[in-house]
């Protein structure tokens, strides 16, 4: 894998179960990667060795696992990924913790660094003016659709799934009328 390859997401999971259990325990053990990720032994296995083969880490079957300097630094790069999106979707968002962790794993793979450091400054900007954030109102995500056009969309609601456009178009055009 080369600087500019990426991880798959789970392999990433991987790399991340290691640098985490490396900064807890000092080590990572096959059987603490398995519990971690959620995974059988031999899957852990597996990936290992396709990390190994990656130059991602050094490992002896039975033995410890511990990232080269290239795995630590993609663990450090997929940690920012995943903090900054999830910090932009809780902070700027104003989605819920739970709700923010699930939305940042599909959208973190895919994030290119220039995106990601755009991500990076605008939470900076928020953090570092609270005033400005904008509480976000269910009834604003008629937006959609009036700012780019989207038409026949049926199934646009809040993260509950109470709230749909037709309803808040039919709404805002009787509320017009009174």
């Amino acid at each position: 894998m080369t600087a500019h390859s990426t991880l798959s997401d789970s392999l990433g999971r991987y790399v991340l179960a290691i640098y985490e259990l490396s900064l807890e325990h000092n080590v990572a053990r096959s059987k603490d990667i398995a519990d971690t990720v959620g995974v059988s032994r031999p899957s852990v296995t597996g990936a290992l060795q396709k990390l190994d083969k990656a130059g991602l880490i050094q490992y002896e079957p039975y033995g410890y696992v511990v990232l080269t300097t290239r795995g630590e630094a993609e663990a450090r790069q997929l940690l920012l990924k995943h903090r900054a999106t999830q910090d932009f979707l809780q902070i700027a968002l104003g989605l819920s913790e739970e709700r923010a962790e699930s939305v940042t794993a599909d959208i973190e793979q895919h994030l290119p660094a220039d995106v990601l450091c755009r991500l990076v400054q605008f939470n900076n900007h928020y953090r570092q003016h609270p005033e400005m954030r904008y509480q976000w109102n269910p009834h604003c995500q008629n937006l959609c659709q009036i700012l780019y056009g989207v038409q026949g969309l049926k199934h646009c609601h809040d993260e509950e799934g109470h709230i749909t456009v037709d309803e808040l178009v039919a709404s805002e055009a009787h509320s017009s009328k009174g």
